[in-house]
Parts: C-alpha cells; structure tokens; sequence
C-alpha cells in the first residue's frame, strides 16, 4: 500500500512541477519562431540546397553493384 502512495505522491510532485512552468501565448511563440526562420533562411540547406556538391553528406558514394 506504501508503494502506490509513493507513487502517486511522485506524480503529485511532478504534476506541480509542471503547472509552475510558465507560459507562454501560441501568438508569441509563432512570432519567434516565424523570426528565427527569417533570420536563418539563407543558411537552410534543406530550402536552398547544397551548394558544393563533394560536401554533401547525403551524396552516395558510389553507384549500384550488380553482381
């Protein structure tokens, strides 16, 4: 029986943990995320490609061997 109030005693705590964390609005959290993406747009990769091809990392390495 001790072990199930240890238990929910735990996820009492972390339940307040929890709720002290503060927030923040999704408006805010949009406008930052929208700015760091502005901000490193030009350095993306993934939008703008790989401009020297012999540092790509995804480039296979050799071509298919039928044997």
């Amino acid at each position: 029986m001790s072990s199930a109030v240890a238990g929910q005693q735990k996820i009492l705590e972390q339940l307040q943990l929890e709720a002290s964390v503060p927030r923040k609005n999704v408006s805010e959290c949009v406008a930052d995320m929208m700015k760091f993406i502005d901000e490193n747009l030009p350095n993306d990769c993934l939008v703008n490609g790989i401009p020297n091809k012999k540092n790509n990392p995804f480039q296979e390495k050799s071509g298919c061997d039928i044997l």
